[in-house]
């Protein structure tokens, strides 16, 4: 009995270390983290296994459990091994693949770039959304009775953005703003928020003219009468997952086969856990990176790449 129960204790023990000791880096190995009753269970220290990295996005246990049934479904198509690792506050998945910590990573675009722009980090595939797109697009919103009517008209308003490496929450919404000839400066004030829900309530709120929303929250709040869709960006591609330049072509190319099959709504949705809630909730398709030169660009221009 005391045998069973012991793997429950230590995992909650270490999740409690996660929450209230500054995350510290913990890995997941792959054959003994989801069992049937998708308990966690995570040793501290594991070789051979080709190392994912993953942007938070959710809260950090649901993170891992999305992240870790996708590595579970690479080990049994592949038969390679894999190990989720957690990266620390404070440090991206752009530092941990650059500083050779890390082979892969499931990231946002802004995290691709960074790692593309510091060490070589290429994308093998990226994802697609509910609609089956593996494209995404951004909106920049106002009140529903703003009197704004054209993005030129925010010179000398104030602006909401999502998170400084979000593209969808700043990106996007900062090549827009130049594309209508305003730069920061142009602004009375701006200020970046921690999610896109916060965003979202800046300006339903009042407290900002307007704001940089993801394209399916800023549809969703219309259709509700919430706020007011006042430009939608040309479609960009969509976040995926990437690979430091040292990681073999062979091991490469075994990983985006396995990735380029994965049916997560029909033979391999038994597998995931809870994938919809990703960012990837369709599957994927082969990303080159050739296709984000247009992100890049804007990406180095304001700063979000480093020297």
């Amino acid at each position: 009995m005391f045998a069973r129960i012991r793997p429950i204790l230590v995992l909650w023990g270490l999740l409690l270390l996660l929450a209230c000791q500054g995350e510290p880096m913990i890995s997941v190995r792959l054959s003994e983290n989801l069992v049937a009753s998708e308990e966690l269970r995570i040793p501290l220290k594991e070789d051979g296994a080709w190392v994912f990295g993953f942007d938070r996005r959710l809260e950090p246990k649901e993170d891992i459990r999305i992240n870790a049934s996708l590595l579970r479904y690479l080990e049994a198509r592949t038969g390679l091994r894999f190990r989720l690792h957690i990266v620390p506050r404070g440090v991206s998945v752009a530092d941990e693949i650059c500083d050779g910590k890390v082979h892969f990573g499931i990231v946002g675009t802004v995290t691709y770039l960074q790692a593309s722009h510091r060490c070589g980090a290429r994308i093998i595939v990226r994802g697609r959304n509910l609609e089956g797109q593996d494209t995404y697009r951004a909106a920049i919103v106002v009140s529903v009775n703003s009197p704004i009517r054209d993005l030129r008209e925010l010179r000398g308003r104030s602006f909401a953005f999502g998170a400084p490496n979000s593209t969808q929450g700043h990106l996007i919404p900062r090549l827009m703003l130049q594309q209508a000839g305003i730069s920061l400066r142009d602004l009375r004030f701006y200020a970046f928020h921690d999610s896109h829900a916060s965003t979202a309530n800046a300006v339903i709120s009042g407290r900002y003219d307007a704001g940089g929303l993801q394209d399916t929250l800023a549809l969703t709040l219309a259709r509700r009468g919430l706020i007011r869709i006042l430009a939608m960006s040309d479609p960009y591609p969509s976040s995926g997952i990437i690979v430091a330049p040292e990681v073999p072509s062979r091991t490469v190319e075994i990983v985006r086969e396995a990735l380029l099959a994965l049916d997560p709504v029909g033979r391999d949705a038994g597998v995931l856990y809870h994938w919809e809630r990703s960012e990837m909730p369709r599957g994927f398709v082969v990303a080159r990176d050739e296709e984000y030169q247009a992100l890049y660009q804007i990406a180095r221009e304001i700063g979000l790449l480093g020297p």
